[in-house]
């Protein structure tokens, strides 16, 4: 999830194998669009986000959302940016474990992103979603995603990022977490 651009989507996909035991897979998507107010630093966003987790038995996890946001920090080498709103959650359990059903849920959600650069050589980026269930009262999801990338040369650049998932009341029978790390080389093409 990112929210310092005016329209953005992100997607993350992974895939775990180790021997003697059952891959896990984890697909992310995430849609964002934001709008800025009259008043100096504020905006409207909304955001969408479609997560599937074996290793939490969501078969398919829909969240649509909307709220005012701040820019307190918008300058060429920091942007950090806070949201905070109302949102919808339809969670679809895999229907092979005991218990599995769909849950819908109103919720409030608080985002935010920091992002620290330096032009054209190093980025780090860090996104969090904090969702306060107000349909069932006590109950608070989390999620995050990280990342830093070094270019190496030209469009070539290295990142290592890290994402989770966290849940303090998951259902019977469901892990209340999925996290991990991932490495990669990425090429950057197209309009700059």
């Amino acid at each position: 999830m990112f929210l310092c651009l005016p329209l953005f989507a992100r997607e993350n996909s992974s895939l775990a194998n180790s021997s003697g035991v059952t891959a896990s897979t984890r697909n992310e998507v995430t849609g964002i669009a934001s709008h800025l107010l009259p008043w100096k630093n504020y905006f409207y966003a909304g955001l969408s986000n479609f997560l599937q987790s074996s290793v939490q038995g969501i078969h398919l996890q829909s969240t649509v959302g909307a709220g005012i946001g701040r820019y307190f920090k918008n300058s060429n080498r920091a942007t950090i940016v806070v949201v905070g709103g109302l949102g919808w959650q339809n969670v679809q359990y895999n229907q092979n474990t005991v218990g599995a059903g769909t849950q819908n849920l109103a919720t409030s959600l608080i985002a935010g992103e920091v992002r620290l650069f330096r032009f054209n050589k190093t980025s780090l980026r860090f996104t969090g979603l904090l969702m306060p269930i107000l349909s069932e009262p006590g109950r608070v999801k989390y999620s995050m995603n990280s990342s830093y990338d070094i270019k190496i040369t030209g469009n070539l650049s290295w990142n290592v990022s890290f994402y989770g998932n966290w849940q303090n009341q998951p259902p019977p029978h469901f892990q209340g977490s999925d996290y991990g790390t991932s490495s990669g080389l990425s090429w950057t093409f197209g309009m700059k």
